[in-house]
Formats: structure tokens, sequence, C-alpha cells
């Protein structure tokens, strides 16, 4: 026999999962920039050759955003070439673009683990 369970036993459990999925997100975001930094870190210390191919890659893709704002806000082109452009570089560009691949294992990561366990656990 199913038990009911009143109306503030929903909202409390609802703002404590809440704030669980919060606290959750927020470990993950630590966890993927501390992965991304010990990347970034690593390729620049011991994979020298392969790191400036990336920042080359970056280089093309910051390029390639600039042409894509400029084609689609020809208006605004001179203020963010004075403001979000000119603080970008290649370099910038590439950390950005390793916490984003970092970023996407990692929660792929916990994806898997996730199912795998709910899977075994039945």
């Amino acid at each position: 026999m199913a038990t009911e369970r009143s109306l503030s036993y929903s909202f409390i459990a609802a703002l404590g999962a809440t704030v669980g999925v919060f606290a959750w997100s927020l470990v993950l975001v630590v966890v993927e920039l501390m992965a991304a930094l010990l990347t970034y870190f690593y390729l620049s210390i011991f994979q020298r050759e392969w790191f400036g191919s990336l920042i080359g890659f970056s280089r093309e893709v910051l390029n390639f955003c600039i042409g894509q704002l400029e084609l689609w806000f020809p208006a605004f082109t001179n203020q963010a070439n004075a403001t979000l452009i000119g603080e970008l570089a290649p370099k910038s560009m590439l950390l950005l673009l390793i916490g984003l691949v970092v970023g996407a294992l990692i929660r792929a990561l916990f994806w898997v683990a996730s199912r795998t366990y709910h899977a075994l656990a039945g």
C-alpha cells in the first residue's frame, strides 16, 4: 500500500533535489576547470610540438569566428574588435576549446558510469 506524502514533504524534497543538483553542477564545473587547466599545462610543458599545432588550429578557429562575426554583424565589427576580439588570443581560444572538449569528455564519462551503475543495480 502506497503511503501518501504531504504537500510540504513534496516541497521540501523538491527543494532538496534542486539544491543537490546545483551543488553537483558546481562540483562538476570545478572538476572540469581543473582538468582543463591540467591538460593545458601538460600539453604546453611535455607536448610542445602538438601544443604548437593546436595553437595554429585555434588561430584558424578564432579567425573563422571573427569572419562570421563580421559577416553576420557588420555594424558591430569595430566595437567587437576593440573589446572581445582584442582580448582573445590563439592561446586563450585554445584554452577555451580544451575546456569544452575536456568538459564534454568528463560529462560523458559520468553519464556512462551512471548508466552502467543503474543497469547493474537494477
